[in-house]
C-alpha cells in the first residue's frame, strides 16, 4: 500500500494540494492592485485632460461657433453621468457581480474615449463624453470593491492608500505631458492615454477572480431610474445655474425635480428588498459621517482644482506651465495617501481627516496671503495636495471599513457620489462668488473663493476633532486585537496551503525515487531507513 492510499484509508478523501500557493496569491493580489489603481489613474487622467482641453477645444472648428458656456458641456455631461450613476453602479456591482460590472465599465469607457478622439461632430463628442462618464461610474466602485473583497483584512487599509494615491498619479501624468500632447496631436491627444489604458485593463479583466452577486433578487429598477434622475437634475442645476441664472425656470425646475425624484427613490428603496439605495448601509456606524466628510472634502477640493487653472491662465501661463505649477499638488497627494493610512493606524482615521482639513485650510490661507505665483505658492500647493491625500484616504477608509464586505461597491459609490455632489455645490458657489465677490482688493473673486474653501476646511476639521475627542481611549486596543486575530487566521491559512504544497512535493519525489529500484515509494523509504 502506498502512502497515498494509506492516507486515503485513514483520513478519508485527501485535500487536493495547492501548487505554489504563495506565488499564486501574490500574483492574484498584484493583478487586483494593478487594475484597481489603473482605473483611478485613467479616470483622473481623463478629468485633467478635460480641464486642459476646454480652452483649446473652443478654438477648434468643431466648437468654434459655440459660446464658452456651451463648450463646457464637454465637462458637464461627463460629470453629470458619473455623479448620477456612481451610487447605483456600486449597488448593482454588489448585487450582480463586480468583475462583470468592471468589464462593462471599461468597455464603455474605452469606446467613449475612442469616439471623442475620432469624432468630427459636436453631438457625437458629447455622446462619447457621456459614454465615458457611464463607464467611469461602473468601473470606479467595482474596482475597489474587488480589491477589498479579495484582500485579507490586514491589507485593506494599504489598498485604500494605494488606490487614493493613484488619483494623484493620473493627474500628475496629464499635467506633465498634457502640453506636449496638445502640441503634437491637438486637444484629441489629451484623451489618448486614458483610451489606451482602458483597453489594456480590459484585456486583464479575465485574470480577475470571478465575483458572484450577493443577491439573486431583481434589483429595484424604478428606484434606480428615480435616483439617477435625481442626481443628474441636481448636478445640472448646480453646474449650469450660473449660466442659466439661479432664479431661472430651468434651474429651479431641475432643483425641484431633484427633490421629488430623490424622495421617490428613498421611498421605493425602503420598500424593495434590493432597493437602489442600500438603506442598511447608511445606518451602519460611521458611514453617515464618512458621507458628510466626503461632501465637504469635495466642495473644497473641486473648487481648488477648478479655480487653480483659471487663475493661472488669467495670469498669462500657457498649458505646459499650468501643468507644471499644478504638479506639486499631485505629487503631495501621491506621497501623503500612504502616509495618511500609516498614521491612521496609530492616531485613528478621524485624526487623519482633521490633519487633512488643517493642511487644506493652511494651504488656502497661504495662497490668500500671497496671491501672485511664487515660491510660497509651491509650498501652498504641497499643503493642498497633502490635505487632499489625507482627506481622500481618510474618508474612503472610514466609509468602506464601516460597510459589510457584501456592501463594498455600494459604499465606494455612495462615498464618491457625496464627494462629487459636494464638488458640484462648491463649483457652483465659487462661480457665484467670482461674479459677485464678497471681498474687495486685487482679484476679489479668487480671494472670496479661497475664504469659502477655508470655511469648509474649518467646518470639516471641527467635526473631525469632535469625533476624535469622543472616541473612547480603549478603542485602539480593541481594534489592534481584532487585527491580530485576523492576521493569525490568515497566517494559519497560508501555513496550511504551504503544508499541502510540501506534501505534494514529497509525494512526487517518492514517485520519482521509486523508479530507481523500489517497486513502491513506501518500500523504498522502508529499505532506506534500515
Amino acid at each position: 500500500m502506498t502512502l497515498t492510499s494509506l492516507r486515503e484509508h485513514v483520513a478519508g478523501p485527501p485535500v487536493e494540494p495547492v501548487a505554489r500557493p504563495r506565488l499564486r496569491v501574490r500574483g492574484r493580489f498584484a493583478i487586483l492592485r494593478l487594475i484597481a489603481s489603473g482605473v483611478v489613474i485613467a479616470i483622473m487622467a481623463d478629468s485633467t485632460a478635460t480641464m486642459l482641453a476646454i480652452p483649446v477645444l473652443s478654438r477648434d472648428p468643431i466648437a468654434a461657433a459655440l459660446p464658452m458656456a456651451e463648450v463646457t458641456w464637454v465637462s458637464t455631461v461627463n460629470f453629470a453621468a458619473v455623479a448620477a450613476l456612481l451610487a447605483t453602479a456600486g449597488r448593482f456591482a454588489d448585487l450582480l457581480g463586480r468583475r462583470n460590472v468592471l468589464a462593462l465599465g471599461l468597455a464603455l469607457y474605452g469606446l467613449g474615449a475612442a469616439a471623442v478622439i475620432a469624432t468630427t461632430s459636436w453631438p457625437l463628442l458629447l455622446g462619447g463624453r457621456a459614454a465615458q462618464g457611464i463607464g467611469a461610474a461602473l468601473m470606479f466602485p467595482a474596482s475597489l470593491a474587488l480589491l477589498l473583497g479579495e484582500l485579507p483584512a490586514n491589507r485593506r487599509a494599504g489598498a485604500i492608500a494605494l488606490w487614493s494615491a493613484s488619483s494623484g498619479i493620473g493627474a500628475l501624468a496629464l499635467q506633465g505631458a498634457g502640453g506636449l500632447l496638445v502640441e503634437s496631436y491637438g486637444w484629441r491627444g489629451l484623451f489618448l492615454p486614458s483610451a489606451g489604458l482602458a483597453a489594456a485593463l480590459l484585456m486583464l479583466t479575465p485574470a480577475l477572480p470571478r465575483s458572484r452577486g450577493t443577491d439573486r433578487r431583481v434589483p429595484d429598477v424604478l428606484g434606480t431610474v428615480l435616483l439617477v434622475g435625481a442626481i443628474a437634475a441636481a448636478v445640472l442645476a448646480m453646474s449650469q445655474g450660473g449660466a442659466w441664472g439661479w432664479t431661472s425656470a430651468r434651474t429651479l425646475g431641475c432643483a425641484a425635480a431633484a427633490g421629488v425624484l430623490l424622495a421617490g427613490a428613498v421611498t421605493t428603496s425602503w420598500r424593495h428588498a434590493a432597493g437602489a439605495i442600500d438603506m442598511r448601509l447608511w445606518r451602519r456606524p460611521g458611514f453617515l459621517w464618512a458621507g458628510g466628510a466626503s461632501l465637504l472634502y469635495g466642495a473644497a477640493s473641486f473648487v481648488v482644482l477648478a479655480m487653480g487653472p483659471l487663475y493661472l491662465r488669467s495670469s498669462g501661463f500657457d498649458p505646459v506651465s499650468i501643468g507644471l505649477w499644478l504638479a506639486p499638488v499631485s505629487i503631495a497627494m501621491i506621497v501623503s495617501s500612504p502616509l495618511a493610512m500609516l498614521a491612521g493606524r496609530r492616531i485613528g482615521l478621524n485624526a487623519v481627516i482633521y490633519a487633512g482639513a488643517l493642511a487644506l485650510g493652511g494651504g488656502c490661507a497661504l495662497m490668500l496671503a500671497y496671491p501672485q505665483p511664487n515660491v510660497l505658492s509651491v509650498i501652498a500647493a504641497l499643503m493642498l495636495g497633502g490635505g487632499f491625500g489625507a482627506l481622500s484616504t481618510g474618508t474612503f477608509a472610514v466609509g468602506t471599513m464601516a460597510a459589510h464586505p457584501t456592501q463594498y461597491a455600494s459604499a465606494v459609490g455612495a462615498i464618491n457620489t457625496a464627494r462629487m455632489l459636494g464638488g458640484a455645490i462648491g463649483v457652483a458657489g465659487a462661480s457665484a462668488l467670482v461674479d459677485q465677490p464678497l471681498l474687495d482688493g486685487p482679484m476679489p473673486g479668487f480671494a472670496s473663493v479661497l475664504v469659502a474653501c477655508m470655511a469648509a476646511a474649518v467646518l470639516l476639521g471641527t467635526a473631525a476633532l469632535v469625533r476624535v475627542a469622543g472616541t473612547p481611549r480603549r478603542r485602539p486596543a480593541r481594534m489592534s486585537r481584532r487585527e491580530a486575530e485576523e492576521e493569525l487566521i490568515m497566517l494559519r491559512r497560508l501555513l496550511a496551503e504551504l503544508r499541502d504544497s510540501f506534501v505534494q512535493v514529497r509525494d512526487e519525489a517518492e514517485e520519482e525515487l521509486a523508479r530507481f529500484g523500489a517497486r513502491e515509494p513506501l518500500t523504498y523509504r522502508a529499505v532506506n531507513q534500515r
